[in-house]
Parts: structure tokens; C-alpha cells; sequence
């Protein structure tokens, strides 16, 4: 307490109490929105808000550091020149709005992903223009920044008198200025080699639960560290020998011998009778399309006509699930029939995303022309690596003429686009007699979602 009777850390106080007011009204705007999936009673709710607290101070601890040790170092005679005090107000300021940018950040991350920040914010660093074009085409953003910085200076302007008091407290000396860093330093330290992303948030409740008790910011640097999902927390498991008898049971056909005895090869000798058939074909993955959206899935509002008109004309396969919440794990599973793997997808390790048996392989070895179409650029998500390391060739929004994209937006161009020129490549194959494996990846159904006007009675952007 001694040392708060010091300007220096009366200050950085100010600013730490001010953080950790906005992180708790983060915390607790994030749980009004998830309540009912939450599903707390009182203990745990008090748990939620407990483990929030060390997550908080421990942010707050290293954060901190920067700072402090300028307050320690620097010299009286500066600190008390006006011009320095007016700076410190300006970064006071600046900090505030910092806060409010997190947690509006916080909140539209929340309700996109229904998860504090993780891997995939830090995937949105390595692909800033892509997620900085949606952005700015998905909401109003100057308005927004400029609202945010208005209420930081009205925030700033009420909270005047106790920073002007903060400020005029008395100095310190040089060395109780150092203790005071040494104890902060001492726990930043601790919170280092006690907290860590699963734990002590891992220890109870549901995942709402175990992600409203997190700290934003330091999950986003603990991603950065680590940059992986936590796989148990995310898929169910078996036991091995368990999942091998029933791996061996799902595939187990009439027409096929196993040739190892390990219950988890499922390598096998397919005995095949009759001519080949050298079908074209074309593989459409549509981006974000869950089946709860098919009326023939039983949604009654009519919005895929023609996939419906599809499926009654068609051979349907209605026990498919997916094997993950990301457009790259759909690929994954697509191209290569594997499960998911711990970890990141094999889309995005990079140096290690080539060399499988994908379908693109095993149709290039009966001479198909195997193309991975994509409406955006490539290098999105290592998409361009991840198929050319398997089988593929690649026509992406970089390699289409201009001309022939008549509307794009932050992720390409649009899916009537990609058809066009899939129907193209479909035709150079077919004159040249060679059949074709193009592989379809889009962009349209996707944030901003917006599209050429009249195509839908849905304002484009209004999706």
C-alpha cells in the first residue's frame, strides 16, 4: 500500500483497475449473450468469475512490465515537466480506447466463433488482407473506431480529478521505486509458471464455462505461442482397440481383404469387376453450408431450391458429418479421407501439407487432369501448397484474367465467376479427350456476403 502513495504507481494502478473493469464487463456482456448455453449456477458462475480474475491480473502482470520499468528509471526532473504529464494523460487515453477496441473485438469474435481469441486469430494475422478487406466490407468500421475514440476521451475527461491526483502524489525514492518493480516482476513470474491456457480454466464446467472464465488477450498470445487447439477438448476419443474393431467394421466389404493384420491399417486389396468408367468429375465444396440450412434437411424457409431439386434427382449420402468447424478441415477430410488430425489441419503445415494420397493422386494415375479451382487467392490458409504437394493443379483468382470476373469482394471472386471458369477448364479437357477432376472451393456464403445484385431476393450484404 505504501507504494501507491506514489505518483508513479498511483498511475500505473489507474490504468490496471481500468482494465480490469473493462475485462470483467467483457466477461460479463460475453455471458448474457451465452447464458443459456453456459448453463451456471451460482458456484460455478462464481468459479467463471474467479478464474477470470487470475487469468485478468496475470495479463495484467506482464503487460505491465514495459511500463513500470519506465516509471522506475525515470528521472524526477522529467517526470514532473508539464509536456511529460501531458503525455501520460494522452497515453491514459490512448490505453482506453485500446481497451474498448479489445473488447468490441472480443465480442465480435465471440459471436462469430463462440470462443475467446485462439489459433484462428492468429491465423488472421497471417492473412491481414483478406480478414482486413472482410472486416471493413462486413461492418462500419471508421464509425465504429470513431465512436470508440470519443468515448475515450469522454472517459478520459471524467476521470480527470483522480489522474490529475494520481499524478501530484509524491515521488519515491529511486530504490522503493525498484522494489516496486521487483514485486511486480516477482509476479509476473509466477503467473508464467502457474497459468497457461487449459489451466486453471480446464479444471470444471462446459466450454462456454471454461471460455468465459479465459482472458481474451492472453489466450491471443498463448495461441501465438502455441498456435494449436487443445485436440481432446474438441473431439471425443476411443479407446485404440476399440476404434480399430469398429474401423474395421464400418469399411469391411465384400469385395475387399484386408492385407495387415494391425486393426488400424485399413489398407486394403479391392477385387474390382468390370471395365473401368472414366467419369468426369466435378467435386463442389461449398464454403460455410451446413446441412441445417437444406430444406431437404428439414429447414422450412426455401433457401436451396435447387440443392433440394438436386438430392431428389440424385444418389444422396446422408451419413456424412463433419470433421471440424473450419473450411480447412472440411478440405482436409475431402481430399485425403482422413479423420481429423491432433493439432492444426495438414491444409495449413506448412512443409508438411504434400506427399499424401489424395484423390487428385489416384485419378492423376488413370490419366485425369486434376484441378483445385478456387474463387480467392490461394496462399489463403496454404490452400495452393496443400493441393500442388498432392496431386493438383491450381486455377485461383490470381491466374483469372480480369475481364472475367465481373464481381469480387474480400474473398474473390463470385461463385457464378468460379462456375464460368470451371466450365471452361471442363471444356479445354473434354477437346482434348482427357477427363477431369475439378475440385471446387467458394467464396460467396461467407462474411460480408455480398454478390451480384438481382441474383437473390436478399440485398447483397444483407445475408
Amino acid at each position: 500500500m505504501l507504494l501507491l502513495k506514489s505518483s508513479r504507481w498511483r498511475y500505473l494502478a489507474m490504468l490496471n483497475i481500468a482494465w480490469l473493469a473493462l475485462f470483467t464487463l467483457t466477461r460479463v456482456a460475453l455471458l448474457c449473450a451465452s447464458f443459456t448455453a453456459a448453463d451456471v449456477n451460482i458456484w460455478q458462475l462464481l468459479l467463471v468469475f474467479a478464474q477470470g480474475l487470475i487469468y485478468d491480473l496475470g495479463f495484467l502482470s506482464f503487460v505491465s512490465l514495459p511500463l513500470a520499468m519506465y516509471l522506475t528509471l525515470c528521472p524526477q526532473w522529467l517526470w514532473a515537466k508539464k509536456w511529460h504529464q501531458l503525455c501520460l494523460r494522452g497515453l491514459f487515453a490512448v490505453s482506453l480506447f485500446g481497451m474498448l477496441f479489445v473488447a468490441v473485438s472480443e465480442w465480435l469474435f465471440w459471436d462469430e466463433f463462440s470462443v475467446r481469441f485462439n489459433f484462428i486469430a492468429v491465423d488472421y494475422l497471417v492473412y491481414s488482407k483478406e480478414v482486413i478487406d472482410n472486416i471493413l466490407e462486413s461492418y462500419p468500421v471508421y464509425p465504429l473506431l470513431a465512436g470508440l475514440a470519443l468515448l475515450a476521451i469522454v472517459l478520459t475527461f471524467i476521470l480527470r480529478k483522480p489522474l490529475r491526483h494520481a499524478l501530484s502524489a509524491p515521488a519515491s525514492a529511486l530504490t522503493a521505486r525498484f522494489s516496486g518493480f521487483a514485486v511486480l516482476a516477482v509476479i509476473a513470474s509466477l503467473a508464467g509458471l502457474v497459468l497457461s491456457q487449459d489451466f486453471p480454466r480446464g479444471t470444471g464446467g462446459n466450454s462456454y464455462q471454461r471460455e468465459l472464465a479465459a482472458n481474451g488477450p492472453y489466450q491471443f498470445f498463448a495461441a501465438f505461442r502455441n498456435n494449436e487447439l487443445d485436440y481432446p477438448s474438441f473431439y471425443a476419443t476411443l479407446d485404440e482397440a476399440q476404434v480399430g474393431a469398429l474401423l474395421r467394421a464400418e469399411v469391411a466389404e465384400n469385395n475387399a481383404r484386408f492385407v495387415s493384420d494391425n486393426p488400424l491399417n485399413i489398407r486394403r486389396e479391392i477385387i474390382n469387376e468390370g471395365a473401368p468408367r472414366r467419369l468426369n468429375v466435378v467435386l463442389v465444396t461449398i464454403e460455410s453450408l451446413s446441412a441445417k440450412y437444406l430444406g431437404s434437411f428439414g429447414d422450412p424457409r426455401g433457401l436451396t431450391p435447387n440443392l433440394d431439386k438436386l438430392r431428389s434427382e440424385s444418389l444422396a449420402f446422408t451419413n456424412l458429418y463433419a470433421t471440424g468447424t473450419r473450411t480447412d478441415r472440411g478440405l482436409e477430410a475431402i481430399t485425403l479421407s482422413i479423420p481429423p488430425t491432433p493439432g492444426r489441419s495438414l491444409v495449413k503445415r506448412i512443409g508438411r501439407e504434400s506427399g499424401f494420397a489424395s484423390l487428385g493422386q489416384q485419378l492423376n494415375a488413370q490419366g485425369y487432369d486434376s484441378v483445385f479451382v478456387y474463387g480467392g487467392r490461394g496462399y489463403f490458409d496454404n490452400m495452393n501448397a496443400f493441393f500442388s504437394g498432392n496431386g493438383y493443379r491450381i486455377v485461383d483468382q490470381s491466374s483469372v484474367p480480369d475481364k472475367e470476373m465481373n464481381f469480387t469482394n474480400a474473398w474473390g471472386m463470385a461463385d457464378e465467376d468460379l462456375y464460368a471458369q470451371t466450365i471452361k477448364l471442363a471444356d479445354a479437357d473434354y477437346a482434348q479427350g482427357k477427363p477431369f477432376l475439378l475440385q471446387l472451393m467458394t467464396t460467396s456464403n461467407h462474411r460480408p456476403y455480398t454478390y451480384p445484385d438481382g441474383r437473390i431476393d436478399i440485398l447483397s450484404g444483407e445475408g
